[in-house]
């Protein structure tokens, strides 16, 4: 037994060795593959001549390299400097696999041209300046060609390697340049059908998770109290995520998409760790510190990467570990308390678990040469083993969800017959309050009827008592707008009428008397400036004040207050016949312009300004009893139409010498 152990640790550590001390080829020492070998595909494993100068000759199978210094170039070292290297290698093939197709299958990160026996056999990429170079991993397709004798082969490659001006972020490649060769039939032949296996398998896995992933996303939409239904649907898209991007790195040609695959890469894993920790400690967890934690990690992670990515990669998987430990702990600790959902998930997650600790023995027991997993189960059965542990977790996850649905459906089922007896408990008395309140409803309603009748009412007087106080205009503006602005009119008429004597009459007929008197005269001014279309601004005392050309312009504006007067005037004449207590009345009038608008925000009054407006006061205080005086601009506007008498300049206060005239009578046209 010590012997076989002994023999075990000899056979190890030559294997080692083997690895690490490299046979140097050369023309001379070719390297000799046999046909097995070839058919198998075999590398180029031996320490090979290698020149930093950039020289077309090198490929020429004639050339001298034995000053040529010797080099791995299958090693992780990557050249340090922008410009393309030659490497040269000397083989033999087996007699059997002469003018057999042959090809390389190669894998690089850089731009390569292969040369077998000086002749160029294919590109990789493509080698030129800065511009126009371009780099590639591999072809999708290897170029085909064979060897004619068994005589010793020229392997000449120029090689350019991404150096550090044009590193990724991660490294991708365990090696700069790996050279296989191989039979064509059986690489072509094996190679179509791994990319049918592995696409199938790939999109397989893709659309599942991606279609679990979005049921769930809906689910949670649809009910957001459910967050593990958030959780289960990025560790789902997560896993499709990551086998697209398996399937994208298999498929990779360009070594510019390395970043791009990387970092999604990277992100799918720590979604998973993320996705996976949120829905167990969601189902099974009490500590929410602890989660949040745990999703601020995840979060940092994705920090970490962008400014370093090596290093937020190598530490990533310690946080996929410790969450796997968590979920398994609270699983297991779930189980002990009985928990009926912590059967159904654990069990899947407990298999998956399960799964990989068989996976990572049985890798020490194959790397110790103890057991081969293989040669035991065989590879048909693992993989359905592989392909049932897989989907254990998801297939647990939507057992436990048919359950849960299936509890909350037979809860309602429950709470729904219970709904339905105490419906018909109080059906007779919800039909009373029912009775009740459409009888309360239908007083209501009456009540409301009634009382929008009177504010109906109400309504009619304001907006009555609004037009008595404001033009109709004005008035429809402020309601509208809740105020109305101050307006310039270029052309209207200002009429000013005033007792003669009122203060004198006043104490002879005495202050009711005298009150009904000023009423009933100035109701009949109102009428009179109603029926010639002038407004009336307000009164002052015994004063009345009117004007004609606003807010609504008109034309005639100072023949219609002329007209006005001499009705005032008849009325007054008239008044006399019946009632000797009538005061006799003097009329003053004046054309021009002025502002009118609301005065106040608290008992507002329409009224107007300017010096139109003094002016027309100045006319009636230097009329004479019976008379109507009019100014020079009015004169000008009714002259055609109204006989008047001119009186000459008089003085007035404030304004000295001014034009005036008596009006007559109107002119018969």
């Amino acid at each position: 037994m010590k012997k076989n152990l002994l023999f075990k640790f000899l056979f190890s550590v030559f294997v080692v060795l083997q690895t690490f001390c490299f046979a140097q080829n050369s023309r001379e020492k070719p390297q000799i593959f046999t046909d097995k070998q070839i058919k198998e595909g075999v590398s180029f494993e031996e320490e090979s001549k290698f020149s930093e100068t950039d020289n077309s000759a090198f490929a020429s199978p004639d050339f001298d390299d034995s000053k040529w210094k010797y080099i791995d170039f299958s090693s992780k070292k990557v050249y340090s400097k922008d410009q393309p290297y030659w490497i040269r290698y000397y083989f033999k093939i087996d007699s059997a696999a002469v003018n057999e197709s042959l090809c390389f299958n190669i894998s690089q990160l850089g731009a390569s041209e292969i040369y077998v026996n000086g002749k160029k056999i294919e590109s990789i990429g493509k080698i030129g300046n800065a511009k126009t170079t371009q780099f590639r991993i591999k072809n999708k397709v290897p170029t085909l060609f064979s060897l004619g004798n068994t005589e010793v082969n020229v392997l000449a490659i120029r090689f350019l390697p991404i150096t550090k001006s044009k590193k990724t972020v991660v490294n991708y490649s365990p090696v700069a340049l790996d050279v296989e060769l191989t039979a064509a039939n059986e690489f072509l032949a094996e190679k179509v059908e791994m990319m049918q296996v592995f696409n199938f398998i790939a999109m397989l896995i893709c659309g599942i998770f991606f279609a679990l992933g979005f049921v769930h996303l809906l689910l949670f939409l649809f009910y957001r109290k459910a967050i593990y239904n958030f959780y289960f649907s990025t560790y789902n898209l997560s896993i499709g995520l990551l086998s697209f991007m398996v399937h994208s790195f298999f498929e990779m040609t360009d070594p510019d998409q390395i970043n791009i695959y990387s970092f999604l890469s990277f992100l799918s894993i720590v979604v998973f760790g993320a996705s996976l920790t949120g829905f167990v400690n969601t189902l099974f967890g009490k500590s929410k510190l602890r989660l949040k934690i745990m999703l601020g990690i995840a979060g940092l992670f994705l920090v970490i990467f962008y400014f370093s990515a090596a290093l937020a990669i190598s530490f990533v998987f310690f946080y996929i570990f410790f969450a796997a430990i968590e979920s398994f702990y609270l699983i297991i600790r779930a189980m002990i308390r009985r928990e009926k959902s912590a059967f159904i998930v654990g069990g899947g997650i407990l298999t998956f678990f399960l799964f990989v600790v068989m996976v990572i023995i049985f890798n020490i027991l194959d790397s110790l040469n103890i057991a081969d997993p293989d040669k035991l189960f065989g590879d048909e059965f693992m993989g359905y083993v592989l392909g049932f542990i897989f989907i254990s977790f998801p297939i647990s996850i939507s057992a436990y969800l048919a359950w849960e649905f299936a509890s909350t459906n037979l809860s309602l089922v429950k709470q729904l017959d219970e709904v339905n007896r105490l419906s018909d408990i109080n059906l007779k008395q919800e039909q009373e309050k029912q009775q009740i309140l459409k009888d309360q409803n239908d007083l209501l309603e009456k009540q409301v009827d009634e009382r929008t009748f009177e504010l109906q009412k109400e309504k009619q007087k304001t907006e009555n008592l609004l037009l008595n106080i404001l033009p109709h205009e004005v008035a429809e503006e402020l309601k509208e707008n809740g105020s109305s602005e101050a307006k310039y009119y270029d052309e209207v008429s200002v009429l000013f009428t005033d007792f003669v004597n009122f203060t004198q009459s006043s104490e002879k007929m005495g202050a009711e008397k005298m009150l009904v008197e000023l009423n009933e005269c100035f109701t009949a001014f109102d009428l009179i400036m109603e029926k010639h279309g002038l407004e009336k601004i307000k009164t002052i005392g015994d004063a009345y004040l009117a004007v004609c050309g606003l807010p609504i312009k008109n034309e005639c504006h100072a023949y219609k207050t002329v007209l006005v007067a001499l009705d005032i005037i008849d009325f007054i004449e008239e008044r006399k016949k019946t009632n000797p207590d009538v005061l006799d009345i003097r009329i003053g009038i004046n054309s021009g312009s002025l502002i009118a608008g609301i005065v106040g925000v608290k008992k507002f009054a329409y009224d107007i300004w300017g010096d139109t407006v003094n002016t027309a006061a100045r006319m009636e205080q230097n009329s004479e009893k019976g008379k109507i005086n009019i100014s020079e601009s009015t004169y000008q506007l009714v002259k055609d139409k109204i006989n008047c008498e001119y009186r000459g300049k008089i003085h007035t206060k404030g304004k000295g010498d001014m034009d005036m005239y008596f009006v007559i009578e109107t002119k018969n046209i």
